[in-house]
């Protein structure tokens, strides 16, 4: 029982959720079966202790001196099973700001009792006009109350116009729109990396009339997925991410809080493109979509930030030589991450900043109380290290750091092939100028141009590069 659907989903609960399931099941409009309510008790009093929920400590709690009846348990716990899946339902329809006055809407109309239909109707007409962040769940909401004020009207008044069905219109409208290219987008770009594409229909379509009518198109989230799809699928896209960071400048209040990240994502990722691409103008910009998705709490889930994002971060300020800010934005932003990131963070993210400075001695003691218990942590500390060694002259260090480093790309089984190939090339490259001649140097220059995959290559060309 302990590895039932029933128990499983149930261990999910937080008190909050258990006080109003125990309610919901002890309420008679849902439940009348007191084997169901005792099955409640009984799970919820165990849920510090699941291994005590054996079938048979279950069965004599429910039915205590009957025989075994193991059809009859099935049928309690798959009536509770219903029962929390209902819950979880219902918990969400309430949460949902539009499903339930609509719904309430709806139901009165059907009933046909216009006076209740009426009030509501202007109700939610208001509820609607204050909405400052429209979504696609918003129009698609006021596309269900507008269409069935439509159908309404037309029984009663079918010779009169009908100002409700140019709302369901407009509003169903930019529900297609906007879910249709929020969707292209997340779908062309992963046909990028899954082997089978998706099927990409009537996007050039409605790519002419979005762009055609960007005049009159009213959401803004609406030209901005139009403006992802240009920078994902056209060769020269600069002028489209002009005019998608000058939409998230002028309208951001605009957006909902989800399509506002997806954009801001999607335009941070187009900067990561552009500056492996070496167009290092994209350095700055990626930097400033960051400073403000942070600053805003745009780019934070729940007020979390993301390891990967706040690594970025000081990497781009890094690049751009923003040290003190670097190490205010460390000291400041490490709290916001999990508390299970912050430790590696803190070390490793320090530890970068003062080897970008010169401060070998520093990033080392910061190296070494990185856990790495992240493998991107991993990587990038024995790339650091390496680095150190290197610029240090200390070959013998460096030497035996390459030997273990190569052993643990081979081995382990969390890299991917292509940033497994990129760290082999780092290491191996390094061997290469540890062996060639000082005067040499410089001819190896092109071969790290040519690497497709390559960590670290900037580091690589400038200590390449003559010196004057």
């Amino acid at each position: 029982m302990v590895n039932s659907k029933l128990v499983e989903l149930l261990q999910g609960f937080d008190p909050q959720d258990w006080r109003a399931f125990r309610d919901l099941v002890a309420s008679p409009y849902f439940n009348r079966n007191e084997d169901v309510t005792r099955l409640c008790d009984w799970i919820y009093r165990q849920s510090s202790n699941p291994v005590a929920l054996s079938r048979a400590a279950t069965q004599a709690q429910l039915f205590p001196g009957a025989p075994p009846d193991e059809a009859k348990l099935n049928h309690t716990m798959s009536f509770l099973l219903k029962l929390a899946e209902d819950f979880l339902g219902l918990e969400s329809y309430w949460k949902d700001k539009y499903a339930h006055s609509n719904q309430v809407l709806m139901a009165l109309g059907k009933r046909n009792l216009d006076k209740h239909y009426r009030f509501n109707l202007e109700k939610t007409r208001k509820v609607f006009a204050r909405e400052e962040k429209p979504d696609a769940r918003f129009f698609y909401a006021q596309y269900l109350v507008e269409n069935f004020e439509a159908e309404r009207f037309v029984r009663n008044a079918p010779r009169q116009f009908n100002e409700s069905v140019q709302k369901a219109t407009d509003n169903l409208d930019a529900f297609y729109l906007l879910e249709k290219l929020r969707r292209t987008c997340y779908m062309y770009t992963s046909q990028a990396i899954l082997a089978t594409p998706y099927n990409l229909q009537l996007v050039d379509e409605i790519c002419s009339f979005v762009g055609n009518n960007l005049s009159s198109i009213t959401t803004p989230s609406i030209e901005a997925y139009y403006r992802i799809f240009q920078l994902l699928s056209k060769a020269q896209p600069d002028e489209d991410f002009q005019k998608l960071k000058g939409l998230l400048d002028e309208r951001a209040p605009e957006f909902g809080h989800e399509d506002l990240r997806d954009v801001y994502q999607y335009a941070i990722n187009f900067c990561n493109i552009q500056i492996l691409k070496v167009r290092e103008q994209y350095v700055q910009e990626a930097f400033d979509l960051y400073s403000v998705g942070v600053e805003s709490g745009v780019l934070l889930e729940n007020g979390v930030l993301s390891p990967w994002h706040f690594k970025n971060i000081v990497n781009l300020a890094l690049k751009l030589k923003k040290y003190d800010w670097t190490e205010r934005f460390i000291a400041n932003n490490v709290p916001k991450l999990a508390p299970e990131f912050q430790t590696d963070a803190r070390h490793y993210n320090f530890a970068l900043l003062y080897y970008n400075t010169g401060r070998f001695s520093a990033s080392l003691e910061h190296l070494n109380q990185v856990e790495f218990s992240d493998i991107h942590y991993s990587l990038g500390a024995k790339v650091m290290l390496s680095k150190i060694y290197f610029e240090q002259d200390d070959y013998d260090a460096l030497d035996s750091l390459l030997h273990a480093f190569n052993n643990f790309l081979r081995r382990n089984k969390l890299i991917s092939n292509d940033a497994r190939q990129a760290y082999l090339n780092f290491t191996q490259l390094l061997k290469k100028i540890l062996r060639t001649p000082v005067q040499q140097l410089p001819k190896l220059t092109i071969e790290v141009e040519n690497m497709q995959f390559l960590a670290g290559k900037e580091w690589f060309l400038e200590i390449l590069s003559p010196k004057a």
